[in-house]
């Protein structure tokens, strides 16, 4: 069951990556447009910007999962890509750590910092309504994101040390790939929520 989710040979795709697919679009759409409506008018100036790096981020994500549309519309790997992606796939993150475990790993830690630890310190130790105006409030996400945030770590922590029953059915690397993109898209539909107390 878990590897008709995970991997489906006649398209390429399984269920669990074409949800990613499907959940970070609006989350692109959003960011995008955030990013379009704040960058004259915000102050810092870079939040827009920042905004625009994790858009861009999901982009690369989406992209890469279907190996920028190989897995759907089916064509041959190109020659320089098949000799250095060592799936045989045009994507680039299968040719260098620097490409997937590395920044893979910073997006984790910032789930885990931003999504858990720190709204949960907001609620024990914050009492007061962030203010639009701070950049505090635009750079972290909102704490109604916590349930996904424990989520994700829920299953980080099941791929770390679970048992062999644990690991087969939360551990694997897609399901994983579903909470990251759950939460991307999520912290960039907020930013639309944001504009709502920001905008005249």
């Amino acid at each position: 069951m878990r590897d008709y989710l995970c991997n489906d040979t006649s398209n390429g795709a399984g269920l669990i990556e074409n949800l990613t697919v499907i959940i970070l679009i609006p989350g692109i759409i959003a960011g995008l447009y955030s990013f379009l409506q704040l960058r004259r008018i915000m102050k810092p100036w870079w939040i827009p910007y920042w905004i625009l790096m994790w858009s861009l981020a999901c982009i690369y994500f989406m992209g890469e999962e279907i190996s920028w549309g190989q897995w759907y519309f089916q064509w041959d790997t190109p020659e320089g890509f098949s000799q250095l992606n060592s799936q045989n796939e045009t994507n680039l993150h299968n040719m260098s750590s620097w490409l997937n475990q590395k920044p893979r790993a910073l997006v984790e830690l910032w789930i885990f910092v931003s999504g858990v630890i720190l709204p949960i310190y907001r609620k024990f130790k914050q009492k007061q309504k962030q203010n639009t105006i701070n950049w505090q409030y635009w750079f972290f996400p909102l704490s109604s994101i916590l349930t996904t945030g424990v989520f994700f770590t829920i299953i980080r922590l099941a791929d770390w040390f679970g048992s062999k029953d644990i690991h087969h059915l939360l551990g694997h690397s897609e399901l994983r790939e579903l909470c990251v993109a759950l939460f991307l898209s999520l912290f960039l539909i907020s930013f639309t929520i944001r504009e709502k107390e920001f905008l005249p």
